[in-house]
């Protein structure tokens, strides 16, 4: 019998595989046994299956030789005609179809902005905490990463001015500035007008790209829709993401990045795969100009809503005294920070001998703070398994005082 001889493929591993390691999430399938406030997973009954399907089949029988050919490398030049019409209606941003590329969701843009302008041992500045797939990314690219802190305002503007002036006192610069404006991951908290100017304003003064992820724009409860710092940048230095994963269905892997023309155009080139899945792209275009998109929304939002209040309602009358959490005005999530001396460390396999989930806070930081923080979902779970779930934490964390 032949000895067996180990794969020597895992000890030949890039620097980038070693810095990167094992997947960030698992299977949306297995958290549906569960309580599941772990990831940011659309509610499934809310997928608009039957809609996808009457889209599928009207963009097949319009179009149906292209949608099913390869296709352009900036994506499906009707989605992005979708796009331009939406952003100018919703968001306020005035773009071309030059100024848009269509990407297999919001984290490719990211990756591929990372990949145009970082190398190993390059300046990132991110807000802290943030969405737990930057902090994956910026590991794997080997970047500094400085942290920018996030209050109730959003991010902190005059934090990231010192630190600005502090990397160029020191005659050095960062590559780009990371940050979420609404309902922001993990926090839920919102950048406020004052903020947005601000930022926009010293990434002109110190020539700061800046990454301005708005995944969850459109899923608002309250309050007033405020400006993109893309729509009040005049230097050409923001870069826009956007997804359909929020707004029509994660599985369908679409999301955006608006920019400069020749932004885009380098990012283009960095798309090794080619253009971006053209026959989701079609059915993604009819159900914009349809009408349903819209539709859909104001659905996804009364939905969303009647979660949140749910969650904070549990909170309410389950945490107990010491327990801090945030009230987004959308989104998916509340940040839960515990009482003092309490550890996420100690509930979390408690909680999940329980059958409840959660994404632990040191999950969203650069350098493992967060250890009495917690990300809470409302997106996955119903009501009736959100109160039951946050009965199950008070308990878990006042079993901890």
């Amino acid at each position: 019998m032949a000895d067996t001889i180990a794969n020597p493929i895992p000890s030949m591993l890039s620097e980038r595989a070693q810095r990167s390691g094992p997947a960030r999430l698992g299977n949306p399938r297995d958290s549906a046994s569960r309580i599941s406030f772990l990831a940011g997973f659309p509610d499934p009954a809310s997928l608009p299956a039957d809609d996808i399907v009457e889209s599928t089949r009207v963009a097949l029988e319009k179009d149906g030789e292209w949608a099913l050919q390869y296709g352009s490398s900036r994506g499906y030049p009707g989605l992005i005609d979708e796009l331009v019409t939406k952003l100018a209606r919703d968001q306020g941003i005035e773009a071309t179809s030059e100024n848009i590329l269509i990407t297999n969701g919001a984290s490719q843009a990211l990756s591929l902005i990372v990949d145009l302008l970082v190398d190993p041992g390059d300046i990132i500045l991110s807000e802290a905490p943030t969405w737990s797939g930057a902090v994956h990314n910026f590991k794997a690219a080997g970047a500094e990463v400085r942290t920018i802190p996030i209050d109730e305002q959003g991010l902190d503007a005059d934090a990231l001015e010192r630190e600005l002036n502090a990397l160029r006192d020191a005659g050095q610069r960062a590559k780009l500035l990371y940050f979420i404006p609404n309902f922001q991951n993990p926090t839920g908290v919102t950048t406020t007008l004052e903020r947005r100017q601000k930022i926009a304003d010293l990434a002109r003064e110190h020539s700061l790209p800046v990454v301005e992820d708005d995944a969850y724009f459109d899923l608002r409860y309250a309050g007033a829709t405020l400006p993109t710092v893309y729509s009040i940048d005049t230097a050409g230095l923001v870069m826009y993401l956007g997804t359909f994963s929020k707004i029509m269905a994660a599985g369908m892997r679409l999301g955006w990045c608006v920019a400069d023309a020749e932004v885009i155009s380098r990012l283009s080139g960095l798309k090794f795969e080619g253009g971006t899945s053209p026959f989701a792209g079609h059915v993604a275009a009819e159900f914009c100009s349809s009408g349903t998109l819209v539709e859909h929304i104001g659905e996804l939002r009364s939905l969303y809503l009647k979660r949140r209040d749910a969650m904070l309602s549990a909170l309410e009358a389950h945490m107990p005294s010491g327990a801090s959490w945030t009230t987004p005005e959308g989104g998916f999530f509340v940040w839960l920070t515990l009482p003092e001396g309490a550890s996420v460390a100690k509930i979390l396999p408690a909680a999940r001998e329980q059958n409840v989930e959660f994404l632990p806070g040191a999950a969203t930081y650069h350098h493992g703070e967060g250890d009495n923080q917690i990300r809470l979902s409302y997106s996955f779970a119903d009501e009736e398994q959100i109160a039951k779930g946050i009965e199950i934490l008070g308990e878990l964390v006042k079993a901890q005082g």
